[in-house]
């Protein structure tokens, strides 16, 4: 018996998603539509750059393969999303956020690390601009993999 309809496998992100002007970007030297992968010094320096920002901020779970799990799960599919997270505050939001959309995903939270983050930079024109720390999502390999789940 077929247990999952879509498994998928990928990065495990927390999306904050924050209105800027172009100016800003501009300021933080960052160009503008770009997703840039960022290491997790420059995205601090960047949260602080934007501080003031940050008072109208939406998180959610991301990532690309984990956003077409979720929309599959949205269209009634049985859901299962492989990732690595990390035992700390992002992490443990990635889980309840994933599960609250209907996705199935490792209880397994590391103990190391960062979970990854992307900052989704909004200009007043609607265009993203994001940049992204993979956190140990970059560690990502197959010890993740849930062969029953497959």
């Amino acid at each position: 018996m077929q247990q999952y309809h879509v498994y998928g496998l990928g990065a495990a992100l927390v999306d904050t998603e924050i209105e800027v002007t172009d100016e800003f970007l501009s300021q933080a030297n960052i160009e503008k539509g770009l997703m840039t992968l960022v290491d997790e010094t420059r995205q601090a320096e960047i949260l602080e750059l934007m501080k003031e920002h940050l008072v109208g901020s939406k998180r959610a779970s991301g990532g690309s393969a984990c956003n077409s799990i979720i929309a599959a799960s949205y269209f009634g599919a049985k859901t299962y999303y492989s990732c690595k997270v990390s035992d700390d505050e992002n992490g443990l939001f990635f889980q309840q956020d994933t599960q609250a959309a209907g996705v199935t995903t490792s209880d397994k939270a590391h103990p190391n690390g960062t979970t990854g983050k992307c900052l989704v930079m909004i200009t007043p024109d609607a265009e993203r601009t994001m940049n992204t720390f993979l956190g140990v999502s970059a560690e990502l390999d197959e010890a993740q993999l849930d062969a029953k789940a497959i």
